[in-house]
């Protein structure tokens, strides 16, 4: 086996070890024109996001916008389709996860190629990768000339890798000509003629092409109908970048910078980047993932968007720098060291007067700040978290750069949801293409693993970062070959195990053999980390979350009244919890809980949950504890608990459940002195006898305490008029 082969084989295998997490990513660095001829080893997109989280079902798509958007008048059709905009590149992610350490490199060369690639961070060469047309137009290098827009997509209309005999054709491939309406005339603004103009800056939908054609739908909103968005575009992330006159291809129609004509700051929509003409970078590295705060201050000239006056937070300008590039020696494994170019850049519109442009909060003398002195100081680093930016932290669902009470209420909102389509790419799809996303819940901020929807795995990301700030996981390699020593402890799952404990009581103190019509029976569940416990401090591995059934054998006999979590345990979606049978009377389904605390079942039983269950009628039922058997639970969730600062999700390595509790319910009821299985008036007078002392019969006395509070006085009164009236 040769190296090459080697290496392929082992990032293969990287790419299957890594555990599914949180579904949050986004576009993290994208290198479109390496300087030289390096092109055909350096190239790369980089994705960011929760470690482990799977991306089947995503693409990532280079639009190219070419340099001009007018054509000599009357000139159209023919289509000029060789020099026309068109989807440059696209690789889907099926069957991709991201590493370790939360990158994924989908590169033109092979993992040797870039000497910055960490062990942590996941890599795959992008010729391998679907895009519609593989056999005859296979992945090539990016087009680096005219204007760019790559967009992180999701669901997306006709075929798929996934689907690749949809009858609505291929729309979403390499080389689909997706802005085809014709305008005429149009006066070139640069030279004042007429002409005609090829597109509109925005990805077609499928409509008239104003020369007796149409167009194809990109969006999927032709056939999109309120609650029929299947085939609708969903875009994850997006960033663009104008060169000449050409097209940018962001769908998201916010606004930053309004009014403004400042140079690189001009008004714009939030994911384009606003350099000025001739800036062409060959790289955006991203800085910021945040998309809820208190926004950027717009320039002088301009105003913002959000009720404060600021930019949105989510501002293109002021998440990524952007910039060319220079050679800077040579790594370690032989290849290439590549840096952001400090050159000078004389263009009095220039956002920094260099040909590296940043983010203002870069620039503005408090650290961090780019260095616009040293050459060679800050490289183009595949595999790599930027130093620079603002750590990514996982579960972070409200994308304000923290773990709280906020995500975890957003996430328990759809709790056991399963996944949905998200369709924001045009102003009339259900979430619009200009909302807030701070105000959104978005299928990619929750879904763990790809499979399962929003479950159990998804809280424990928030639940294991509540409070971090760094983003990292201890002993996994972000920003260098040194593992990180601070931030979150996720520990091997091996040798844990938990153990589900029940007990059954009743406030009547009859036995659960011989139980009366009406009685109240309390099940406490309780659970306890029995093997591999941890008590180190930051590393506690309590029990954090149950999802079980309860399950009663027979209907009829018993029902479930209430079930409430216990202690520091909260009940993460009432909602969820569904009850079985006749009004529960065969028991409950996901019953839910979680808590914040990491240390819950290390020292002894935790308790967990109570069951309240009554009696309604003679019989024989038992009650059984076990694991939530819905599907997306069990294979997310499959051992029915999650234990704090684990790998695997936070499943434990085994849990063991305790023997059905047996009931057996006689035909007496409650308040039925007399014995002859019924209640009534016949039963007062005997009440009042014990009541009043004057019958001290000790089987007369036992059935006296009708609201089981442990005595017999006037409330047994009220209690036994209550039964007597009641249905």
């Amino acid at each position: 086996m040769n190296a090459r082969i080697r290496t392929i084989t082992a990032v293969l295998l990287i790419g299957i070890a890594a555990p599914a997490g949180l579904g949050g990513v986004v576009i993290n660095e994208v290198f479109i024109n390496p300087p030289g001829s390096l092109d055909t080893t350096q190239e790369f997109i980089e994705l960011m996001g929760t470690p482990g989280m799977k991306l089947d079902g995503y693409a990532v798509a280079v639009v190219n916008g070419v340099l001009t958007k007018y054509y000599p008048l009357n000139s159209i059709p023919p289509f000029p389709l060789a020099v026309a905009q068109e989807i440059d590149e696209i690789f889907s992610l099926d069957g991709l996860t991201l590493g370790a350490n939360g990158l994924l490199v989908i590169g033109i060369g092979f993992s040797f190629d870039y000497d910055t690639l960490l062990p942590d961070a996941n890599f795959t060469n992008w010729f391998g990768l679907w895009n519609g047309v593989n056999s005859t137009n296979p992945p090539s290098r990016l087009n680096n000339d005219g204007s760019t827009t790559v967009m992180l997509i999701r669901n997306r209309p006709g075929q798929t890798q996934a689907d690749p005999l949809n009858p609505a054709g291929l729309r979403w491939g390499k080389d689909i000509f997706p802005d085809g309406e014709v305008f005429r005339p149009v006066v070139n603004p640069q030279t004042g003629i007429p002409s005609d103009q090829l597109g509109d800056g925005n990805l077609d939908t499928g409509g008239p092409d104003n020369v007796g054609g149409f167009t194809l739908d990109l969006k999927g909103k032709s056939t999109s109908q309120p609650g029929d968005e299947y085939d609708d575009l969903e875009v994850v992330d997006e960033v663009s970048f104008e060169q000449e006159q050409g097209w940018e291809y962001d769908v998201d129609g916010r606004r930053v910078d309004v009014g403004s004509s400042t140079g690189g700051l001009r008004d714009r929509r939030v994911h384009a980047l606003g350099d000025p003409q001739g800036f062409n970078p060959d790289v955006l590295t991203r800085v910021d993932y945040r998309t809820s705060g208190p926004g950027w201050p717009p320039v002088a000239s301009g105003t913002g968007q959000l009720p404060n006056g600021n930019n949105w937070q989510d501002t293109a300008t002021e998440n990524w720098i952007r910039g060319d590039t220079v050679v800077g020696g040579v790594g370690t494994g032989g290849s290439p060291l590549i840096y952001f170019d400090i050159g000078v850049n004389t263009d009095p519109n220039a956002v920094q007067p260099y040909r590296t442009h940043v983010p203002l909060w870069l620039n503005d003398g408090i650290p961090p700040d780019f260095n616009f002195t040293t050459p060679n100081f800050h490289p183009v680093a595949a595999g790599r978290i930027n130093p620079l930016a603002r750590p990514y932290v996982p579960g972070d669902v409200d994308r304000d750069g923290d773990c709280d009470v906020d995500d975890i209420a957003k996430l328990a909102a759809v709790f056991g949801d399963d996944n949905w389509i998200f369709s924001n790419s045009f102003s009339t799809s259900t979430y619009g293409d200009s909302n807030d996303p701070a105000t959104q819940t978005r299928p990619w901020d929750v879904d763990g693993t790809g499979d399962n929807g929003i479950e159990a795995s998804d809280l424990q990301w928030v639940l294991n970062f509540q409070g971090d700030t760094t983003g990292q996981i201890v002993g996994v390699r972000y920003d260098s070959t040194t593992p990180a020593t601070t931030g979150v402890v996720l520990n091997p799952a091996t040798g844990t195990a938990c153990t589900v404990t029940t007990s059954a009581s009743t406030p009547c103190g009859r036995p659960t053999n011989a139980l009366f019509i009406g009685d109240i029976i309390v099940v406490t569940v309780r659970g306890q980390v029995t093997s591999g416990a941890n008590s180190t401090p930051g590393a506690q591995n309590g029990i954090m979350q149950f999802v079980h059934d309860a399950v009663l054998s027979a209907g009829g006999v018993l029902r479930v009244v209430t079930v409430e979590p216990l202690g520091t345990f909260a009940k993460t979606r009432a909602v969820l919890e569904s009850p079985q049978g006749v009004a529960g009377d065969l028991g409950i389904r996901r019953i839910n809980g979680h808590t914040t605390s990491f240390t819950q079942g290390l020292s002894g039983a935790a308790d967990l949950y109570r069951v309240t269950l009554k009696a309604v009628a003679a019989g024989s039922a038992s009650l059984t504890i076990a694991p939530a058997n819905m599907a997306k639970f069990a294979a997310s969730t499959p051992r029915g608990l999650k234990i704090g600062h684990t790998q695997s999700q936070g499943n434990p390595a085994a849990a063991s459940y305790p023997a059905a509790l047996a009931f057996t319910v006689t035909s007496r009821p409650i308040g039925d002195l007399d014995g002859d299985d019924l209640v009534t008036a016949l039963d007062a007078p005997l009440l009042a006898a014990v009541l009043t002392g004057v019958d001290t019969t000790p089987a007369r006395v036992a059935v006296a305490d009708i609201n089981c509070d442990g005595q017999r006085n006037g409330l047994d009164i009220q209690a036994f008029v209550d039964i007597l009236l009641g249905p």
